[in-house]
């Protein structure tokens, strides 16, 4: 059994490398919560910019920045539990690549072995 550079395991069937494992991949809260805190800073300054150009000046200065201190933190806050949320649902996700890969060679070499017993 050869081995790759992530230690997945290969079984040799008829010729071809099939892995044995699948590969789990999922989002770390800490990605997460860096995603969540880089997210919120580009948001932040887009508001900022859009009330400051529409407001004026001196309305925006202090209004704004009021808000925005409230805005951060609670949008922060849902973000990361919408962001955790999806990271527990599979739909659309292709994380068992694996797994994925192994069924479309074991395909490939069924229907080799299924033509080599027809003729």
């Amino acid at each position: 059994m050869a081995k790759e550079k992530d230690d997945i395991e290969f079984e040799n069937i008829d010729g071809i490398q099939v892995p044995k494992t699948t590969k789990l991949e999922r989002e770390s809260p800490g990605r997460t919560l860096a995603k969540t805190i880089s997210w919120r800073i580009v948001a932040s300054i887009t508001t900022f910019i859009i009330f400051y150009l529409s407001a004026g000046q001196k309305v925006a200065l202090q209004v704004i920045t009021a808000a925005i201190g409230i805005e951060v933190v609670a949008k922060m806050l849902i973000y990361y539990i919408h962001e955790r949320a999806w990271a527990h649902i599979h739909w659309g996700r292709y994380w068992y690549k694996n797994k994925m890969v192994r069924r479309i060679k074991l395909y490939y070499i069924r229907k080799r072995r299924n033509k080599l017993k027809s003729l």
